[in-house]
């Protein structure tokens, strides 16, 4: 990774330092790139030139971001304004937040929180669940500023859709437990709309409304 410049030595020869692409990861990688290349021993250092130096790392940094500068990941593995930093906190403010998620995003969700409760016996399976390409789906169907906070929004209520069969399915044998068969037809009462019709917004999440002794009293579930 050669570090390659041109005649007026004004920067890399291959490389359009001007663009979104790389002044994105210029900001937020350029620095560690620096202070790796200053840790290298001399063979190390050599062996870097070799393989193209700087230009040619930040060149291979550069394919995980698009021309707009959002982290993509490899292979472009993320949708474009999804990538919320290495640990998934930075701003977390500014995209967990409640937004309208449209009625056919909402009802595949609960559709496939019915099936996969009644194949996996109330088991949330990591190894068979199809949510990811639901919410995928939705993340391409909408603007690139709304994607993080209606996904944030479409989990909220995932949430609640599972906790409402899980209630139904303990009232109807109040010694089930997850893992354990159960009878669908105890589902059939449970839809979209009868969730979402107890839920209010508290936050940045909901809540379920419940009424005591005449008043109103929010739950968390």
């Amino acid at each position: 990774m050669n570090i390659s410049f041109n005649a007026n030595n004004s920067g890399y020869t291959g490389i359009n330092t001007g663009n979104k692409q790389y002044k994105e990861v210029e900001k937020k990688k350029l620095e560690a790139v620096i202070a790796e290349e200053a840790m290298m021993t001399p063979e190390q250092k050599m062996l870097y030139e070799l393989l193209g130096g700087r230009e040619a790392h930040m060149r291979n940094v550069m394919r995980n971001y698009n021309s707009d500068g959002d982290f993509i990941g490899p292979g472009g593995i993320v949708v474009p304004g999804m990538y919320h930093g290495e640990d998934g906190s930075v701003d977390r403010s500014t995209w967990q937040q409640l937004i309208d998620v449209s009625d056919d995003a909402r009802q595949k969700m609960f559709d496939n929180v019915k099936r996969e409760f009644i194949q996996e016996n109330g088991i949330s399976n990591g190894d068979t669940t199809k949510r990811s390409q639901i919410f995928r789906e939705y993340q391409l169907s909408v603007k690139k500023e709304d994607r993080a906070k209606g996904t944030w929004t479409l989990q909220q209520y995932e949430g609640k859709y599972r906790s409402a069969m899980y209630e139904a399915v303990k009232a109807a044998n109040p010694n089930w437990r997850p893992g354990q068969s159960f009878d669908p037809r105890i589902l059939d009462s449970v839809t979209r709309e009868s969730v979402e019709s107890t839920l209010v917004k508290s936050g940045n999440t909901f809540v379920k409304r419940s009424s005591v002794s005449g008043s109103s009293l929010d739950l968390q579930i």
